[in-house]
């Protein structure tokens, strides 16, 4: 909430102007540390969220190296082309907005 103050209210104007800068960097203090949580609170969010990302694609490589050495037999194609598509989607993203966003 900003205050707003008269001049023509008081007697003393500089007092007055003093006042209104102090409330003033008080309040921008105040939003600024507000910002600043929102910020931290986004930031760990979107670490958590590539953390989980990093982890699908490491269990679809996963998917992927099994697939290719399965040694009871052939899998499904229909199965294959999941694990490929899904495969190639997440590393490009990965590489993309994960890995590219270190450099």
């Amino acid at each position: 909430m900003f205050i707003i103050y008269s001049m023509t209210d008081t007697t003393n104007e500089n007092e007055m102007t003093e006042g209104m800068f102090i409330d003033a960097m008080n309040q921008l203090k105040e939003l600024n540390e507000k910002r600043d949580e929102e910020n931290k609170k986004y930031k760990e969010e979107v670490i958590q969220l590539k953390k989980e990302l990093i982890s699908c694609y490491g269990v679809v490589r996963l998917l992927d190296n099994l697939n290719e050495n399965h040694p009871l037999g052939e899998t499904p194609v229909e199965v294959k082309i999941v694990i490929e598509t899904l495969r190639e989607y997440l590393s490009q993203y990965v590489e993309d907005n994960i890995l590219g966003s270190l450099e």
